[in-house]
């Protein structure tokens, strides 16, 4: 394989976005240059969106077209998981890198995405389009346990992201604020439950299907 055709596999299989020295480190490349010079290259071709990540540029693949995201079809399901994980496209860590991806298309600039499978503390994803703030709070879908069925649990999951946008709004009047969930019909119903919490503390939804597509709501 060509250097930029283990460019583009590596950057397929992470929609969370990584930066030319991790890409030419984890490639084994002799240059950094020759990441960056290709990540350039697929950027001019549309299939590669170049945004800034604490403080470094990060390569977030898109696809054919600007604008939408691309499945890549690297797994069973068809969507594109995270490396050494094997997890579900329903998976938090999952839901988060496809939404940090969308907001690359959509000339927002990321400021920090929170280490999930770590279960760091802070907002799931901070990012800024023109000047304005955007915080997003991410939850997965459970698998479920032996003493809790999924759907129950979800309930609790979802409840823990309404209280994020409590939190989120109580710090700022003006960022825009975001809950990015699978899309599963457990979730849809608890969501037009609080329709009337949704008008109030003036957020959106992002549903992630797994097709890898985004709708905003």
């Amino acid at each position: 394989m060509t250097i930029r055709e283990r460019i583009v596999v590596f950057l397929k299989n992470h929609p969370e976005g990584v930066d030319d020295d991790t890409l030419a480190e984890t490639l084994g490349l002799k240059y950094r240059q020759q990441a960056n010079s290709s990540c350039r290259q697929l950027e001019k071709e549309g299939l590669v969106v170049r945004r800034r990540v604490g403080g470094k540029i990060h390569n977030f693949w898109v696809g054919n077209k600007q604008g939408s995201i691309t499945p890549v079809p690297s797994s069973p399901t068809g969507f594109p998981l995270k490396s050494g994980g094997g997890r579900p496209w329903f998976w938090e860590g999952n839901v988060q890198a496809t939404v940090v991806r969308y907001l690359a298309t959509q000339d927002c600039i990321i400021r920090s995405v929170a280490d999930t499978a770590g279960r760091k503390p802070g907002k799931d994803i901070v990012a800024e389009r023109e000047g304005k703030p955007i915080w997003i709070t991410v939850k997965g879908y459970p698998e479920g346990t032996s003493k809790t069925h999924p759907s129950t649990q979800a309930g609790h999951w979802f409840k823990q992201a309404v209280f994020d946008i409590i939190e989120y709004r109580g710090e700022s009047e003006i960022a825009e604020l975001g809950m990015a969930l699978p899309d599963f019909p457990r979730y849809r119903s608890l969501a037009q439950k609080i329709n009337w919490f949704q008008s109030a503390a003036q957020f959106v939804y992002y549903w992630v299907r797994e097709s890898g597509e985004v709708v905003v709501e």
